[in-house]
């Protein structure tokens, strides 16, 4: 287990040294500031009908389904197909292959975790600062919200780890991960009964817990998200364990 510990901070640190990820850090604290005083300060009378809580969730929206993914994809490329390019996947170290694709697993969501809170810390802020009306009230049911989001995110992590060891081109395991995730948010249009057979899901699945919740939604919906975490995990470690050092 501290193995697992230690690798996962040093995979973390490897990811925060890229530029990409201080870009997505960034964009995390600038993009709902910028939203907020456009909407409030500039007078976007479309977005100005709207309640501030909407405006909120519209925010993570854009996260959860253009962000985040696209941090995702960026990530799970580095960590695995661009270490496999660079000779540096396994470097001799003591620890296990089991240990490393766990540990590079984790600090990805970790990561997005992250993100995600730090989003909604800057969702707060500048709904405090910017809005005519903030609701105290509601900030339990918005960190909740950005919370819940976070279970799809960890299986959307798994299977793009599991994209990223099937390549050996960098180049072609990020274009394909995001020709891919186009294809699973325009597949439903076509095919209505596919829509909660991907990968892709679930990701706005914090809104069902903002309205009456059924329990045997909630079995339903878990049990999907940690089948298709188990799928992609498994799938992704045979490949993982099948290179060759």
């Amino acid at each position: 287990m501290n193995t697992i510990k230690a690798n996962t901070f040093n995979e973390i640190q490897k990811l925060l040294t890229k530029k990409v990820t201080k870009l997505f850090l960034l964009s995390t604290i600038l993009v709902p500031v910028l939203t907020k005083l456009l909407v409030n300060h500039l007078f976007l009378t479309d977005w100005m009908a709207l309640p501030t809580e909407n405006i909120n969730f519209t925010l993570l929206d854009l996260f959860i389904t253009i962000l985040i993914p696209l941090f995702i994809f960026i990530a799970a490329t580095d960590l695995f197909t661009g270490e496999g390019e660079r000779g540096t996947l396994f470097q001799v170290r003591p620890i296990s292959r089991i240990e490393l694709f766990l540990s590079k697993i984790i600090a990805i969501s970790v990561l997005c975790l992250f993100i995600l809170l730090l989003e909604w810390l800057a969702v707060m802020f500048s709904s405090a600062v910017f809005d005519k009306v903030f609701v105290i009230a509601a900030i339990p049911s918005s960190l909740g919200a950005f919370i819940v989001s976070w279970f799809p995110i960890i299986s959307l992590t798994a299977f793009a780890v599991m994209l990223a060891l099937f390549v050996h081109s960098s180049v072609l395991a990020i274009s394909g991960m995001i020709v891919l995730y186009l294809l699973m948010m325009f597949i439903p249009y076509v095919l209505p009964g596919s829509l909660y057979l991907l990968p892709s899901a679930y990701l706005d699945w914090y809104m069902q817990w903002l309205s009456d919740v059924s329990f045997r939604w909630i079995i339903q919906t878990v049990t999907y998200l940690c089948s298709s975490f188990t799928l992609f995990f498994s799938i992704g470690y045979y490949m993982f364990n099948r290179k060759e050092a």
